[in-house]
């Protein structure tokens, strides 16, 4: 192809043009199929490695940077990767199968479905959301087993700057695993709790007590008026949780009371029956002592928490940390500036214009020249030279900023009243840090920022006990939470041609935050009165008016998953 054709199919391809990529690809396939085959000789495989081959070149169109050696760079990159595969396959030990038994096929089998318990089609999906730069870098050095180098010099990057991406990688993959197997805990809890519900609704139908009416019965003698009737003992079994009318049947008794009433005791029984066999049973029963229970005690499976039914207060600390984190790359940007109040005072000539908002490095610089107080003495000239170093660049004026947002840290410390056996309040105060790291300008000019904003909560809370036991605890939440900021801070570093000249620190204003949350809590009682929890919940952030950016305005709907310890009395 002519240079010129070449230049145009890329600039597409650079645009995300399908149809320029499918060109592409059916202009160099032939080629770069002629060089997979120099290293490999399987057709398959050859296959195989020139789809990976392109993947990375259509994916590695912003290193490409002399568009006239198109061709040898897209040659360069299929060489090495075929390459990599070959010595692979070199470096891959070989097994016959007849020396291999089943059994360790099969565990072979199972290792390659499974990473740390994480399906292997989950983990490729992961891989495919990590972004751009970390996707090629981690896929290069976990899959072709590249070097830092190595990558660096088939991207047209840094060596450092490929070591930090991959480690950027699998700690974002670290973090998707984890809210993977979050959520299967969720879909876990879900199947237990309709469990227990209905072992509770079946254990209550099956504690009606019931009093057994023997037919056959023989008829005592008639009593004169003047003597009382005796009535029926009803002997009580704790363990049957049933009452029976003491009959004739005194080995069916015997045997249904074993576990209440003491060997010894049951002997004395036999005998006396059979000494005096026109002795009824109630005679007998009424000259044994039958133990004395609590009723409240026959009845083991209760449908609340029975450790604690008369403890009407409960103190819990929790915690909840950060698994996740929202990143966005290289999204424009705009400067909001605020008028000063030189600009409302009265003058022979009129004010400079202030835009509402800036988003290029030409209007401002435009904008600081002709607005020195909006920048501190310290760092004004320090800016001023970021600003025209990237505004001098031909080609890309636009203000481009990366934003990583970390999840809140929170910690709560709440009381809890419970009004009956299912309702509770709970109330306390909460406190959370939330951090966020921004980044504008390219080629070592920069601005590196961290905001730390801390807030101080007052949540209020329902609680609906749904399961109660001795060990386990199932219960659900609905509240609304108040978070007052206490403190906000933007601490910004400047960097010139990649070093660092400069620091600031200013204090910003952020507005109250009101929050909805819904969560359901497994607790384990470790004692009557100590049990750990975990609690699930999703949380709703009311957007507020504000243009300070947060892992909340990110995610106005977020999950977390707060510990704690909670002491009951």
């Amino acid at each position: 192809m002519l240079t010129m054709e070449i230049t145009r199919l890329i600039e597409r391809c650079r645009q995300g043009d399908a149809d320029a990529l499918g060109e592409l690809y059916k202009a160099y396939a032939r080629q770069m199929r002629a060089v997979c085959r120099r290293y490999i000789s399987d057709e398959q495989t050859v296959e195989d490695v020139l789809h990976d081959a392109f993947v990375i070149i259509f994916t590695s169109f912003d290193s490409l940077r002399d568009v006239g050696r198109a061709e040898a760079w897209m040659t360069a990159i299929t060489r090495n990767v075929a390459s990599k595969c070959k010595d692979h396959l070199e470096a891959l030990p070989t097994v016959s199968l007849e020396e291999t038994s089943e059994a360790e096929l099969i565990a072979a089998e199972n290792e390659e479905k499974d990473v740390r318990g994480v399906p292997l089609s989950e983990v490729v999906r992961m891989i495919d959301r990590l972004p751009n730069g970390y996707g090629q870098v981690f896929r290069l050095s976990v899959f072709e087993g590249m070097s830092h180098k190595e990558i660096a010099d088939m991207l047209g990057i840094e060596p450092h700057s490929s070591s930090s991406q991959l480690a950027r990688a699998k700690k974002m993959l670290r973090k998707m695993m984890q809210q993977y197997w979050v959520a299967g805990l969720l879909l876990l809890l879900v199947p237990i709790t309709f469990f227990l519900l209905h072992k509770g609704e079946t254990t209550v139908k099956d504690e009606k007590p019931a009093i057994a009416k023997q037919k056959g019965m023989p008829k005592t003698p008639k009593e004169s008026p003047t003597e009382r009737p005796q009535e029926p003992v009803i002997v009580t079994l704790p363990v049957h949780r049933a009452t029976f009318i003491a009959t004739d049947a005194l080995q069916s008794a015997i045997a249904q009371a074993a576990d209440s009433i003491t060997a010894d005791t049951l002997s004395t029984m036999v005998a006396q029956v059979q000494t005096n066999p026109n002795a009824t049973a109630t005679d007998t029963l009424r000259k044994v002592e039958i133990p004395q229970y609590n009723m409240a005690d026959l009845f083991l499976n209760k449908p609340t928490i029975s450790t604690n039914g008369d403890k009407k207060w409960s103190l819990q600390l929790a915690y909840a940390g950060q698994f996740d984190e929202q990143n966005r790359y290289n999204q424009p940007f705009s400067f909001k500036p605020t008028p000063s109040d030189a600009h409302s005072l009265p003058g022979p000539s009129p004010s400079p214009i202030i835009p509402s908002s800036i988003d290029n490095w030409t209007d401002y610089a435009s904008y600081l020249a002709n607005n020195p107080e909006a920048v501190s003495d310290k760092t004004r000239s320090v800016i001023m030279r970021i600003v025209l170093n990237n505004a001098n660049k031909s080609d890309e004026d636009k203000i481009l900023r990366t934003s990583r947002h970390q999840m809140p840290v929170t910690w709560s410390l709440a009381l809890k009243y419970r009004l009956n056996r299912r309702i509770g309040l709970e109330s306390g105060l909460s406190y959370s840090r939330l951090t966020s790291d921004f980044e504008m300008g390219a080629d070592g000019n920069t601005i590196r920022e961290q905001q730390a904003i801390h807030y101080l909560g007052i949540p209020m809370k329902g609680i609906y006990n749904i399961h109660g036991g001795k060990r386990w605890g199932l219960y659900g939440s609905l509240g609304l939470t108040t978070e007052i900021p206490v403190r906000s801070t933007l601490h910004s570093d400047y960097f010139v041609n990649g070093l660092y000249e400069a620091s600031d620190k200013t204090t910003i204003r952020t507005p109250w935050q009101w929050s909805l949350g819904t969560g359901l809590g497994l607790q384990y009682h470790l004692t009557p009165n100590v049990g750990f929890f975990v609690e699930p919940s999703l949380q709703y952030y009311i957007p507020m008016k504000t243009d300070i950016e947060t892992f909340r305005t990110e995610h106005p709907f977020t999950f977390s998953l707060p510990l704690g310890i909670r002491f009951t009395w």
